[in-house]
């Protein structure tokens, strides 16, 4: 019963993320009926129904999914959802203004995007979504390269991507660094703002599982504040909340130590979504680790079966520091998992999200991600001296 369950949610989680299919109408309803309150398995039946023309049930379809990741407090995705819905059927104001109200209600102000989208006044959003374009991506692929033109903002609706920075530590560019992190549900980017400003991108960005994006070109944005100065607004202060965060990011980044770098030891256990059930435990090792989360790599013991059957799995992730007498011990979820060739054999690789951790291992991990901030100087210092030589 529980390896059913397990291989259930597996199957879900790859048919969300577009890795597998299901063509069959009658299929996609039975699923429906042992799991109706999905609200991504709704949007993706809907995008099937759409596919087969079918466009009475696919904007139903589209609605339901609209309302479940309401209640999901998922805004975002719920306002991507009623676009698919009124791009086949126009709405009329009143349900305009019902769905506007009901995102207000449930909308979690958690997340910067969410702040910015419920900001708004009604009129101020119909603008705002009437520009708002989503796309969808396939696993591995490119959306943004370094030295692009940034004519765009975009939201991650669902999925996961890799953004790799190019960071100029000297005047002239001679010398780069190189940084990567993931960007997931609720995120955003394109460096579009302030809008006088004319940018290039400075990092390439690709997909690691399929991607629903929403994008907004510069040109549509700039004209919905002209016309709305609160939109504008709400657009400086969410590229302001940001902007604070990765400043403050970057500026510990150039002046941590390399160790970060090396393999660090970590232990995983699994939880298998059923009480009762003793989790899975895993060893491997991580290269790259923040305080928002990690990657890490299974090592030979890795005995879970295709690696799509972790993603959505919750996680205790054990990480043994030298400056640790004890192992921290952190709360996470798997938010993507893939299969690499790695030291001549296959094995997976995943990205957890840390959701809990006290203040103490918060501080052990600073300290140890970036160092003290004697150790800091120190370094950067020997960094200067060994550059002006």
């Amino acid at each position: 019963m529980t390896d059913r369950i397990d291989k259930r949610n597996s199957l879900v989680s790859r048919i969300k993320d577009g890795s597998v299919t299901i063509d069959s109408v009658k299929k996609f309803e039975d699923l429906l009926k042992v799991l109706p309150n999905d609200p991504g398995l709704h949007r993706v039946y809907a995008d099937l129904l759409k596919k087969k023309k079918s466009l009475n049930a696919a904007a139903d379809a589209y609605g339901r999914a609209a309302e479940l990741f309401i209640a999901s407090g998922m805004t975002l995705q719920a306002i991507v959802s009623k676009i698919f819905e009124w791009q086949i059927f126009k709405p009329s104001r009143q349900e305009g203004q019902a769905f506007y109200s009901a995102l207000r209600e449930k909308s979690q102000k958690d997340r910067a995007v969410q702040r910015f989208l419920t900001g708004m006044t009604y009129p101020e959003m119909i603008a705002f979504i009437v520009e708002l374009m989503p796309r969808y991506f396939p696993a591995g692929g490119m959306v943004k390269k370094f030295g692009d033109e940034e004519n765009a903002l975009y939201f991650v609706v669902s999925g996961a991507l890799e953004e790799t920075d190019h960071h100029r530590l000297e005047a002239g560019g001679k010398i780069q660094k190189k940084s990567t992190k993931d960007l997931v549900e609720n995120d955003f980017f394109g460096e579009i703002y302030p809008f006088e400003e004319e940018n290039v991108s400075q990092a390439d960005i690709k997909t690691i599982t399929r991607v629903v994006l929403a994008k907004i070109s510069k040109s549509s944005l700039m004209n919905v504040c002209r016309k709305n100065p609160n939109v504008k607004l709400l657009v400086g202060n969410l590229y302001k909340t940001r902007s604070e965060s990765v400043e403050k990011e970057f500026a510990r980044m150039v002046r941590k130590t390399a160790r970060h770098r090396l393999p660090t030891q970590v232990n995983l256990k699994i939880f298998q979504g059923e009480t009762g059930k003793v989790p899975l435990e895993v060893d491997g090792f991580t290269e790259d680790m923040s305080l928002g989360g990690a990657r890490v790599a299974l090592g030979a013991t890795y005995e879970t079966g295709h690696a799509d059957n972790l993603t959505g799995k919750n996680v205790k992730i054990k990480i043994g520091l030298p400056i640790a007498s004890d192992r921290l011990s952190i709360l996470g979820t798997i938010v993507w998992s893939k299969e690499v060739y790695l030291e001549g054999k296959t094995t997976a690789v995943v990205g957890i999200q840390f959701k809990e951790m006290t203040d103490a291992d918060r501080r052990l991990l600073d300290d140890y991600h970036y160092g003290s901030e004697g150790e800091q100087n120190l370094i950067w210092s020997l960094w200067d001296s060994l550059m002006e030589k």
